[in-house]
């Protein structure tokens, strides 16, 4: 019997390793996916059973073997615990890995940024941007429930299709845990109490840009509110009629619970969503017996105690100015 040539063994040795290598290759491929980067949305609905799901996956080219998908869910026996919901995969993915992610429910989220002092129109409009709901929509239902000033801005990640009852509902679990990070008995305060709070804290919000002068602000404003002093705050008009560069004369004589220029104590509700600094220095404002505060231009304020003294800032720092957006102030003929 002629031997086969050593070096012809080698070759043959050498192919059927080629193949091997070649056919695993392949095999291995096939439990990854490559997605593009913005990713792929799938919805798996709460009624579907594996296969259903598995053929899904594979029709969006999340997956590109069906059986080992399957294959995978009993061996891990997790076929049962796929859990419904809308998601997003991208980039380059293992058949496991998207198989634990639908496991765990990682569904696709987005980021929804609330920044502080918005008030309900303002946050219906962002959350209309997200097509989360209609600004009309979010704005009656947040207006009925009185909402204003209980939405905790943040940011947020609301799943996909997220109902705005549902945005409200966080929004307001997380004013609540920031409330007790600033005083732990919160609780204990009654309805009356907190709203008197949340109002200030709203208002030294929208007047307020140094962190270092929101006590001293909401101390200026519990000063007037116990002498009888309209608060006069321009951001109380502003709420009303709208956004202004310049608050005018006549503008601060509008007929509105919501003036304080024409009314004495708190307007009806508060003015807009205040964050935690706001609230912090209106549950705890400074020690002090200004009464009069006023825009220097830069971001922070001229603290008075007397009118003489506050006519003598103003004429030096002119704080009616498109920059000054409401300097509490006495306003004369």
């Amino acid at each position: 019997m002629k031997k086969t040539p050593l070096f012809l063994s080698f070759l043959l040795g050498g192919i059927l390793l080629i193949f091997l290598l070649f056919g695993l290759f392949r095999y291995r491929a096939s439990l990854y996916s490559s997605l593009q980067s913005t990713g792929v949305m799938v919805e798996i609905a709460p009624e579907m059973i594996a296969v259903q799901i598995a053929d899904l996956l594979f029709e969006k080219g999340v997956i590109k073997n069906k059986r080992w998908f399957i294959k995978t869910l009993r061996k891990r026996g997790v076929d049962g615990k796929l859990k419904a919901g809308i998601y997003e995969f991208r980039g380059t993915l293992h058949t496991s890995r998207v198989i634990t992610m639908i496991v765990k429910g990682e569904i696709a989220r987005m980021k929804v940024v609330i920044p502080e002092g918005y008030n309900l129109r303002e946050i219906a409009g962002v959350l209309e941007s997200y097509k989360i709901s209609t600004r009309d929509e979010f704005l009656a239902f947040a207006t009925r429930e009185g909402l204003e000033g209980f939405l905790f801005p943040d940011t947020y990640l609301f799943p996909i299709n997220v109902k705005m009852e549902t945005v409200a509902r966080t929004m307001v679990d997380r004013f609540w845990e920031v409330l007790k990070e600033i005083r732990s008995d919160v609780d204990s305060l009654s309805k009356e109490e907190l709203k008197k709070i949340v109002t200030i804290a709203s208002i030294v919000e929208k007047e307020a840009y140094l962190k270092s002068e929101k006590p001293v602000i909401a101390a200026i404003f519990y000063n007037r509110l116990r002498k009888r002093i309209p608060l006069q705050s321009c951001s109380s008009v502003i709420y009303v009629i709208g956004p202004r560069k310049k608050l005018t004369l006549s503008e601060t004589r509008i007929n509105s619970p919501y003036n304080t220029y024409r009314h004495t104590g708190l307007p009806p509700t508060p003015i807009s969503n205040p964050g935690k600094d706001a609230l912090s220095a209106a549950f705890f404002p400074a020690k002090t017996n200004y009464l009069f505060f006023l825009a220097k231009g830069d971001g922070s304020h001229y603290f008075s105690t007397t009118y003489r003294e506050h006519l003598a800032a103003k004429n030096r720092y002119q704080t009616l100015s498109s920059s000054d957006s409401g300097s509490t102030q006495e306003v004369r003929e």
